[in-house]
This record gives C-alpha cells, structure tokens and sequence, in this order.
C-alpha cells in the first residue's frame, strides 16, 4: 500500500487529462500514454519482482538488484503511473495550438461558477464511482472470509474478466464521449444513435467472450495456477463470469452514456440502491450468515449487476437523459425562452 500510494496524484491527474483529450475525441494520445506506462511498468515488473544480477561494466556491476516481490510490483505500477501522467502532461502543453486556442499553460483563478456546475454533475458520479468501488471491495472481503482458496479462485475470476472489463471501458468512453459532443452540439437524436450503436457493439463482445468462457472453462484456470483445490472451482466460475461479465459491460456502457449526457444523478442512485441497498445485504446473509461460497458470491454478483443493467437500459430507452441541462447558463436561458449560443 504505501509504495501503491506513490502513485495517487498521477492517477488523479491522468484521469483529468484524459477527460482533456478523450473530450475532443483525440483517443490515440491517452492510448500512447497508457503502452508507454505500460510498457515501463513490464520492465521494471520483470527487473524489480525477480530481482537481476546486472552486468559488469569498467570493474562495477551495473543494475543488480535483489527479487522485491510485491513490493518491487507496487514499485514498477507506481512508476509506469506516473510516466503515464507526464506523458499527458507534456503532450497537453507542448503543442503551440493546444497553448493558442485553450491557454493551458497559463494560470488563472478559479471560476467559482464553473467549479459549482463540476461538482453539481460531475459529484454524483463520482459518488456512483465509490458506490461501485465500495460494492465490488465489500465482495472481495465477504469472499476472503471463506478462505484464501476461495479468494484465489475470485482472483483469478476478476483477472480473467479483464478481458471483457477493458474492452468494455473503451467502449464506455467512445459511448460517453460521443454522446457527450452530440449533446452539446445541439443533436440529441445523433447522441441517442451514436448510443445505441456502442449498445450493440459492447452486447456483440460481451456475448462472444461469454461463449468463449464457457467452451473453455475446464481450461481457464490452470492457466493461472496448478493448485487443484483453485481449480475445483474453475469451471463453474467461468459460467459465472460469463454471465457476469455481460451484465456488467451493459451496465457499464449504459453508465457511460447517461453521465456523457450529464445525467449523473440517475446513475448513482441506482447504484445506491442496487449495490448499497440489495448487493452487500444479500452477499452478507449468503456468505457470512448461510455459509455460501465463492460460487454463491459470483452468481450473485451476476444476477444483481442484470437488475442495474436493466434499470439504467430502460433510463436510456426513455430519452429523459436527452433532455438535462449541465450548466446553469443554460436553465436561465431556457427560462428566458431560448439557449445561449443558438
């Protein structure tokens, strides 16, 4: 945790560029940035969890250093963090029409009015954020109650939904962007469309990754490890994360388009009352109180995260996202009988 902890401010501050970049639909900047902090985190992964004997050079052993374990992992992600945020950094100020046209590398104070319209969209997501952060982390510990097999076999679960959990954030991104722009520029129909089309997308992934986890879910986990008391547990988990996973991308994409829209309160009383109200009481009376297990935790999981899917689906299919105003400039306008700008 405290070498993990290193990289706080640069985690903060590669989510505000990215929201910089992605806002004008310049994608392949944050993507660059995040294959070289990848790239630098393989690379000290490789050299500081193992440890290298160095070379010798002019009578001096260059590099050497002893196998750090978790703690040298913590380290390199720490470092490949921060490479990703002054990558980002750079590539914000350094062009000339980047300084021309926004002036992003002169001060200037804060806009209490501005900084009031970011914190009345942008806190109920931010909220939803941790509602959904707390949910999942809450999982993990009712799990680990259980035992550590049953806690590596939930790790190994979670690792193997990263092949659908990143996809699918990609596609969040393009859903709240583009929803986002087509908003602001007046175009609520082209939003809806655009919406509907990255609904489709992510269903088609989510669909085939879940075949695919059940054709090879005898093989799955002995990918991850030989243990057989993990592997007991392989191939009902990987149904279970099939299931799981499509749930979840829905969700997610849903999510997504609703907040690029500015519709962020929605969202994050579903999650409240979803994950808060009916996820974590019905994980712990099956876990803690009957004694379920890991099994028990993901189908759970699986069934919870379809309901929230389908609540914020069904807000989506009623076009009353397309309709919030995020700036209080443009209620007054709209009082007066009109939008300003038009």
């Amino acid at each position: 945790i405290k070498w993990r902890s290193l990289s706080a401010v640069g985690s903060q501050l590669t989510f505000c560029l990215m929201g910089f970049f992605q806002g004008r639909r310049d994608v392949k900047v944050p993507m660059w940035a995040g294959v070289a902090g990848n790239l630098v985190n393989l690379v000290l992964d490789l050299w500081l969890i193992f440890g290298w004997s160095g070379f010798e050079l002019a009578g001096r052993q260059w590099l050497a250093m002893e196998p750090r374990g978790v703690m040298g992992a913590a380290l390199a992600t720490s470092v490949g963090v921060m490479v990703n945020a002054v990558i980002l950094v750079i590539w914000m100020v350094a062009p000339r029409e980047h300084r021309r046209r926004f002036r992003v590398h002169v001060p200037r104070p804060p806009d209490p009015r501005k900084l009031i319209d970011m914190v009345r969209v942008g806190g109920p997501a931010a909220w939803e954020g941790f509602v959904d952060m707390s949910s999942f982390m809450m999982f993990s510990v009712f799990i680990g109650r259980t035992g550590a097999v049953a806690l590596a076999a939930s790790q190994i679960t979670i690792q193997v939904l990263s092949f659908s959990f990143m996809p699918m954030w990609g596609l969040t991104i393009a859903g709240s962007v583009l929803t986002g722009n087509w908003i602001g520029a007046r175009r609520p129909d082209l939003a809806a469309a655009y919406g509907r089309q990255v609904y489709k997308i992510g269903a088609y992934y989510a669909l085939l990754l879940g075949v695919t986890l059940v054709l090879l879910r005898h093989q799955i986990f002995g990918i991850f490890t030989p243990d057989p008391a993990v592997l007991a547990f392989g191939a009902t988990l990987a149904v279970a994360a099939a299931l799981f996973q499509f749930a979840d991308g829905m969700r997610m994409v849903s999510i997504g388009i609703l907040q690029g829209a500015g519709d962020t309160r929605f969202p994050m009383f579903a999650s409240l009352i979803v994950l808060w109200g009916a996820f974590i009481p019905t994980l712990y009376y099956l876990i803690v109180i009957r004694g379920g297990n890991v099994v028990t935790a993901w189908a759970v999981g699986a069934m919870v995260y379809f309901v929230q899917a389908l609540i914020v689906w069904l807000r989506f299919k009623s076009g009353a996202w397309q309709k919030i105003k995020i700036f209080e400039a443009e209620r007054g306008a709209e009082d007066a009988g009109g939008v300003e700008g038009e």
